[in-house]
C-alpha cells in the first residue's frame, strides 16, 4: 500500500475536514471552469478567497496548486497545527490548511482567508449521530472512526457492488471487516438537519451505524429552480423567479424583474446566502415589490431543506420560506 502518498492525503483532508484528495476521474461539474489539465488531473477541492480562487490536489506524493492562472508543485513540510505545504524550490509560495478553510502565499502574497466552495467527485463523507460516527473514501483509501474513538479503522475502498440507485461496498480494514451501503435517497442529519443525497448505513465490529452521506451541495445543483411561494404569500402569475446554483459557491437567476447574482455557502450550521447584486431594469411596481420580498428573505436564509415531492424550502431565521421545484 503506498502509505506515503495516503498519509499525505489523510493528513491533509483531516485538516480540512474533508473527504479526500481525489485522484480522476474529476466531476467536472463540481471542478471550476478552465482548471488546465494538469490540475484538472489531480482535482481534489476548489477555495475560495476573497475574491480569487484555488484548487489543490495530488498528482502521485505531490501537491498541485493552481492559483489564479499559475500552477505550483508543492511539498508538506514541518507546522505545528495543520497541514502545511510549500512550493519545490519557492518557500513563498505556500498552501497551510486551518480546518475547513486554508491559507494561500503566491509568490509572498498573503490571499484573502480560503473557504472550500467545491469537492472533486472521488471525495465522498458520510456522517452519523448517537454515537457521532464518518465514514471517508480518500480515493482508494477508506477510513472509519466514530467521536468518542472507541472504533476506528483504515484501509482500501473497493469496488461497489451496484443495483439500482444502492451501492454496497465490503472492505476489509486493519480492524476488520466494515461493510457500507448507500442507498440514493435524500437523508436529513438528525442533528444539523442538513440534507445529504445518500441514505447510510455502516455494519462494523458487530455494530451497526446509520447516517447520511454525500456533498449535500449536490441536491441545489445541477438545473433551475422556479420559486412558487415566497412567505406564504404566493407569487404574481406569469412572474419567473428562480435559482440557479452553480458548480461552486454562485448563485444567480430571475428576481421577477432583475436578474440577480451572489453566492451561498453550505456549513455545519447550515445554508448561508449572501445579499445580491442585481440588474437595474424598472417593472411595474407589484413586480418590484415582490422582488424586493424575494431578495430581502433569501439574505435571512438560515437553512434548507426539501418537501416529501422534492420541492426545495429555504428557511429563514423566522421561519418564513422561499418554496422551489426543479423547472
Amino acid at each position: 500500500m503506498a502509505w506515503p502518498q495516503a498519509r499525505r492525503c489523510a493528513a491533509l483532508a483531516a485538516a480540512l475536514g474533508l473527504a479526500a484528495c481525489a485522484p480522476p476521474p474529476v466531476d467536472r461539474q463540481a471542478a471550476a471552469p478552465n482548471l488546465g489539465t494538469t490540475t484538472a488531473a489531480a482535482f481534489a477541492w476548489v477555495l475560495r478567497c476573497g475574491d480569487r480562487q484555488a484548487t489543490v490536489g495530488f498528482d502521485g506524493d505531490t501537491m498541485q496548486l493552481r492559483a489564479g492562472d499559475q500552477s505550483f508543485a508543492l511539498h508538506e513540510t514541518r507546522a505545528a497545527s495543520g497541514a502545511r505545504y510549500e512550493a519545490v524550490g519557492d518557500p513563498s509560495t505556500v498552501f497551510w490548511s486551518k480546518g475547513r478553510s486554508a491559507l494561500v502565499s503566491v509568490r509572498g502574497e498573503t490571499w484573502p482567508e480560503c473557504r472550500i466552495v467545491a469537492q472533486g467527485s472521488q471525495a465522498w463523507r458520510a456522517v452519523g449521530n448517537e454515537p457521532g460516527w464518518h465514514l471517508e473514501f480518500y480515493g482508494p483509501l477508506l477510513r472509519f472512526g466514530t467521536a468518542d474513538g472507541r472504533w476506528q479503522a483504515s484501509g482500501r475502498v473497493p469496488q461497489p457492488i451496484v443495483a439500482g440507485g444502492t451501492r454496497r461496498y465490503a472492505a476489509t480494514t486493519d480492524a476488520g471487516a466494515l461493510t457500507a451501503t448507500a442507498v440514493a435517497q435524500r437523508c436529513a442529519d438528525t442533528m444539523s438537519g442538513m440534507p445529504h443525497p445518500d441514505t447510510v448505513r455502516v455494519e462494523f465490529a458487530g455494530q451497526t451505524f446509520s447516517g447520511c452521506g454525500g456533498d449535500p451541495a449536490a441536491l441545489l445543483r445541477g438545473g433551475e429552480w422556479v420559486v412558487e411561494d415566497i412567505g406564504n404569500a404566493g407569487v404574481i402569475d406569469n412572474a419567473r423567479i428562480t435559482l440557479v446554483f452553480g458548480p461552486t459557491d454562485e448563485l444567480s437567476g430571475r428576481a421577477s424583474c432583475n436578474r440577480y447574482s451572489t453566492r451561498f455557502r453550505l456549513s455545519g450550521e447550515g445554508l448561508q446566502i449572501d445579499p445580491a447584486a442585481t440588474t437595474r431594469m424598472a417593472c411595474p411596481p407589484a413586480l418590484m415589490d415582490q422582488e424586493a420580498r424575494f431578495l430581502a428573505l433569501m439574505a435571512q436564509v438560515q437553512r434548507h431543506a426539501f418537501t416529501p415531492d422534492g420541492a426545495l424550502l429555504l428557511i429563514g431565521a423566522d421561519g418564513k420560506r422561499i418554496l422551489a421545484r426543479r423547472g
